[in-house]
């Protein structure tokens, strides 16, 4: 079987469902959805590329944040990004707030040699395609760092 598994450095044939993470604040749900848009925008500084909803769902633009440097990568590594979905909805008297990866990927740049010319390829391996190939500790910790920051943000 593990012949059959080429490329997968963490031996994960299929993606395993990433948990997202649930805050609920004590704020009624405009007021929620007012206050998240600004830490995302302005203390996290990530760009809101679409809203749906009247502002109940927000997904970010795409978000370099680890590189994996470990023996055998490119150079510069595999730089993981995501694209963050943070959802909201009204919860008693208060607000739900789940945040999950909307689109989660690696990034890699190679260089090599054709006809005497030095040339580059760059790649985009989507986790949903290529689940062997992630480390899924470093997208745990950007979410809870990124709850972290929308709780702090909304006290």
């Amino acid at each position: 079987m593990l012949a059959s598994l080429p490329a997968c450095y963490h031996l994960r044939p299929l993606p395993e469902p990433i948990p997202s993470r649930v805050t609920r604040i004590p704020r009624p749900l405009p007021e929620a959805i007012r206050r998240v848009r600004t830490v995302v925008e302005e203390e996290m500084k990530l760009r809101i590329l679409e809203e749906s909803s009247g502002g109940r769902q927000l997904i970010t633009a795409p978000r370099h944040f680890a590189t994996d440097t470990g023996p055998g990568q490119p150079a510069g590594g595999r730089q993981y990004y995501v694209q963050l979905r943070i959802d909201l909805s009204a919860h008693g008297n208060g607000t739900e707030i789940v945040i999950s990866p909307h689109r989660y990927e690696l990034r890699t740049s190679y260089a090599y040699s054709s006809e005497g010319q030095l040339r580059t390829l760059s790649k985009i391996y989507p986790y949903e395609e290529y689940p062997g190939m992630f480390d899924n500790g470093p997208i745990m910790k950007e979410l809870k760092t990124s709850a972290e920051m929308v709780e702090r943000g909304l006290r």
